[in-house]
C-alpha cells in the first residue's frame, strides 16, 4: 500500500469516527431532551389514604399539566408543599417519598412536568422549560387555592431543585425551599452523567451534546442553572444530598450550598444515599428531618387584630 492510499484510508477512518461521534452526540441530546415515560403512575394517593382531587393546568405556553391537589389530613391548613419531580421521574415517585408531610398538616400540590409523567408535551429543558411549569402549578394554586396559598413552600429533587431554586427568586414571598440532589449547573450534571453513566469524556461527546441540546431547544438552558439562582436566595434551604451521588458529588453539592446568602440554610448528608435516593436510604431519619424543616418555616399566617369599634 502507498503512502497516498494509507494516507487517504487515516482520512477514512479519522471521517467515520467524527461521523459516529456527531451522531452519538445527536442521539445522546434526543434522549436528553425526550426522557422515556414510565406510563401508568406506580404511586398513587389512594395506596396511602389520602383524600386527593386530581387537577390540570395549561402553561402560558400551551401545554396541559395534570397533577395532584391533596389536602392537610386532620385540619383545614392554609400551609401548602408544592412539590418538583426529577428529570425522567413523575409526581408518583415523589408521592411515595414525602406522602407523609400531608399528614403533618400540610396541603400537597403535586404536578408533573411537560414530557413527564401523564402531562403533555414532548421537550424536556432538565429546568430551563420547566421554569414555566411551575410558574403554572403556582398560578392554579393561587387562583383556585387562595385560603390554601397564605403559606407556601417548595421541595424540589435534582432538576425540580434547580426549578425550585428558579421559584424562590422570581416569588419572593415564598416561604421556605427544600433542595435534594440538586445539580449545581446544567453543564455539570450533563457531563456527569456522561462520564458516570456512559463512561464517555466531556470532550468531544458532552461538548457535541451540549450542542445539540442548545439547537434544539433553540436555548441556552445553562444560565437557568442553580449555579446562578441560589446566591439570590434568602429564605430558609435546606440542602440534602447523598455522598454516592455520582450525578450531583458532594463536592458540588456543598458549593452549591456555599453560595446561598441564606441566613437559615442548613445540609444533611445522607451517607451511602446515591442520586435522589435520599428518602429510601434515610428512611424515618429523613422523614424526621423533612418534616422538622417545613414545621419550623411553614406556618399559618398570624390572625389579623379584630378591629375596635
Amino acid at each position: 500500500m502507498s503512502k497516498v492510499e494509507l494516507f487517504n484510508w487515516l482520512l477514512f477512518a479519522l471521517g467515520s469516527l467524527a461521523a459516529l461521534l456527531v451522531y452519538a452526540a445527536y442521539r445522546k441530546s434526543s434522549e436528553i431532551i425526550r426522557p422515556a415515560r414510565t406510563g401508568a403512575l406506580a404511586f398513587h394517593p389512594d395506596q396511602y389514604r389520602l383524600a386527593h382531587e386530581a387537577v390540570e393546568f395549561f402553561t402560558a405556553d400551551g401545554v396541559r399539566l395534570k397533577g395532584w391537589f391533596i389536602p392537610a389530613v386532620g385540619a383545614e391548613s392554609g400551609c401548602t408543599i408544592i412539590l418538583c419531580h426529577g428529570w425522567g421521574a413523575n409526581r408518583g415517585e415523589t408521592l411515595r417519598d414525602t406522602w407523609f408531610l400531608a399528614e403533618k398538616g400540610f396541603n400537597l400540590l403535586y404536578f408533573d412536568f411537560r414530557a413527564s409523567g401523564e402531562s403533555k408535551g414532548s421537550v424536556s429543558s432538565v429546568g430551563y422549560l420547566e421554569t414555566r411549569d411551575f410558574d403554572a402549578a403556582y398560578e392554579f394554586l393561587k387562583t383556585n387555592r387562595p385560603q390554601q396559598a397564605e403559606s407556601v413552600g417548595v421541595f424540589g429533587i435534582s432538576m425540580g431543585g434547580s426549578v425550585g431554586a428558579y421559584a424562590a427568586v422570581k416569588y419572593p414571598e415564598l416561604v421556605c425551599l427544600l433542595a435534594e440532589s440538586t445539580f449545581l449547573s446544567y453543564k455539570k450534571v450533563v457531563a456527569n452523567w456522561g462520564w458516570h453513566r456512559l463512561k464517555t469524556p466531556y470532550f468531544p461527546l458532552v461538548a457535541l451534546t451540549m450542542f445539540f441540546v442548545r439547537h434544539k431547544l433553540k436555548a441556552d438552558p445553562e444560565p437557568y442553572s442553580p449555579l446562578y439562582t441560589f446566591g439570590k436566595i434568602k429564605i430558609p434551604v435546606m440542602f440534602i444530598n447523598g455522598d454516592h451521588d455520582d450525578l450531583v458529588p458532594l463536592p458540588e453539592a456543598e458549593e452549591l450550598f456555599g453560595l446561598c446568602p441564606s441566613e437559615k440554610k442548613q445540609m444533611w448528608v445522607v451517607a451511602g444515599a446515591s442520586h435522589a435516593k435520599c428518602a429510601e436510604v434515610g428512611g424515618e431519619v429523613y422523614r424526621g428531618k423533612v418534616s422538622a424543616f417545613f414545621a419550623e418555616n411553614l406556618r399559618e399566617p398570624a390572625p389579623e387584630p379584630a378591629l375596635k369599634k
